[in-house]
Formats: structure tokens, sequence, C-alpha cells
């Protein structure tokens, strides 16, 4: 990403305005106090906009001073890991650390996801890891229209893992489709089956997910944030476009069902969910949340290369 004339370095900005402990504390304004508090009731897809992560500045990560009303009435802490994993920002193009803003609650749950995503990968996707993202809290001027804008939102980029056989650093999830897409053979089968892997692990855990399948501006990114999951699991909904696209293109890519992915929950995709649950030890539906959480952990291990079912 080109930066305009006149801007600091990303890490410059950074360092600024922090106080000590690293927490941001931004007065909050009566207007917003409904939405950090109680998040809005489900509508079946996320209906906030998404903002185009490549025309963010680096300037738009850092939280305002303490007198703006900008962070939403958030209150937020830096980061500059993940279970103490490196958090590198996609548009630089390498494994050097950054900061990012974190909602406290947000952050843990982040920590519970990679947790969850590490039980369930192949020993050979061992630490250390980099977890590239392209930010967190986000102020674009736009007001509070986005869980970016309170600190709780993630767009993940890529994971990178170490071989304990080889200490070699691997690229194990590849979120860059606008890359990708364009892949023939194994090569493409096996990012595909990876991606849709870890989108199973992230909707495991977030309820707003978003991928490549969603819109263009998520051709580089899966966004998740827990606008309306807050600190618990998720569950199923067949009024969700979004997730029923994930479990489609989870059917198709991970499990070699044969169906389409179009967001539209019928008989086939009952029926093909139900072959990969008995598949996998479970009987009934997705409707059921263990049965929904279980189909997204086998996912996981299955499209990781973890377990075979």
């Amino acid at each position: 990403m080109d930066i305009p004339r006149g801007f600091t370095s990303r890490r410059s900005l950074l360092t600024a305005g922090l106080t000590a402990g690293g927490l941001i504390v931004v007065p909050p304004a009566a207007a917003y106090a409904t939405r950090i508090e109680d998040p809005p009731v489900d509508p079946g897809d996320p209906t906030e906009p998404h903002h185009d992560v490549t025309q963010v500045t680096p300037e738009d990560l850092v939280p305002p001073d303490g007198l703006d009303p900008g962070a939403c009435g958030s209150t937020i802490w830096q980061h500059n890991e993940i279970l103490g994993f490196v958090t590198p920002y996609e548009p630089d193009g390498d494994g050097a650390t950054n900061t990012f803003y974190y909602n406290a609650a947000f952050y843990n749950r982040i920590e519970t996801w990679f947790q969850f995503f590490r039980a369930n990968t192949p020993i050979a996707w061992g630490p250390p890891f980099q977890i590239r993202t392209y930010g967190v809290y986000v102020n674009r001027g736009d007001g509070c229209s986005s869980y970016h804008n309170f600190g709780r939102a993630f767009d993940l980029s890529r994971i990178y893992a170490t071989d304990p056989a080889t200490r070699t650093l691997h690229q194990v999830f590849n979120a860059r489709y606008d890359q990708w897409r364009s892949q023939t053979g194994s090569t493409l089968t096996t990012t595909r089956k990876r991606y849709w892997a870890t989108a199973a692990s992230v909707h495991y855990h977030f309820r707003s997910t978003l991928t490549y399948l969603y819109n263009t501006a998520h051709h580089n990114h899966i966004h998740f944030d827990n606008g309306v999951s807050g600190s618990g699991n998720t569950a199923f909904s067949s009024g969700s476009s979004a997730q029923v696209e994930h479990v489609q293109a989870c059917l198709v890519y991970v499990w070699g069902q044969s169906l389409a992915i179009d967001g539209i929950w019928g008989p086939q995709s009952s029926a093909a969910a139900g072959r990969v649950l008995t598949r996998i030890g479970r009987s009934g539906s997705l409707g059921t949340q263990s049965n929904w959480l279980e189909f997204n952990r086998a996912t996981l291990r299955f499209g990781s290369g973890t377990q075979t079912y």
C-alpha cells in the first residue's frame, strides 16, 4: 500500500498517543452506548457496511486521542501478538509484528479461536506462527457503522506455521482469493480446502464471518466480528446466506459433495449436510447447535489433514 506524502510510518503512528499500560479510553457518547453494550439482533446476515481494506491508510488503524469520540465510546487495548504469536500487517508484505487495537472481550475471543485452531490442525503446523491481518480497529471517519470502529472485528489474510521437523516457516492458510483463484490442479485443491477448513474454525466462534463468497471486498481476507455471538459459540441459521454459502462450500470443497453454492438452503444442501454428519458420527441436522459446531470442527480437522473420517 502506498503511503501518502507527509504520513509517518505505520509503526511510528502506532506508538503515538498511548497511555500507560497500552489502554486507550475514549469517553463514550450517549448515542453509542446501546451499540456497544447491546449488539444488534441477528438479522440473518451482517448489515453494517464493510470498508475496502485496500483504501485504509496507516493512520486509520490508530485510535484518536482521548477526547475524540471517533472510537465510538469503546475501550481498546494494544496488542502486537495473539497467544504470543506475531500479527504482521498484510500490506507490509513481511513477517514483522505490528500493533493493533482490540476491545478486551473480542481479543479474548480471538485467542480462544486460535487455541482451537492449533488444537485441531496437524503437528506439522507448529509454532511459532504468523497471523497476518489487514487490521482490527479502524477509524475512517465513518461514524460507528462497523464493528471495526469498536475494535471488535478482525480481517484475516494469512496464517504461517513452522514445521517442527525442519524448522521452516510455511503458509497454511491463504485468504487472498484475489491471488490464488487462478491456481489449477492439486495446488488449487489444497489452497481452497485449507481456506474453507480455516473458515470453519472461524464460523465456530464468530457468527458474523464473511468470506470471498460474500462480495468482492472480501476477496483478500476473511472478516469476522463478535457483534452477534459475543463471547459464545455460534449456531446455524438456514436464513443466513453467509452461513449457508459457508456450509455449501465446505460440503463441496472439503467433503466432496456435489451441489450448488448459491446461499439457498434446500433439500440438496440438507441431504448433503446429513451425509457428512453421518460420516463424522452425528445424527440429525445442522439446526442442532452441537451438530453445527462438530461439523465445523470436523471440517477443520479433515480439511487441514489432521483426521480422516
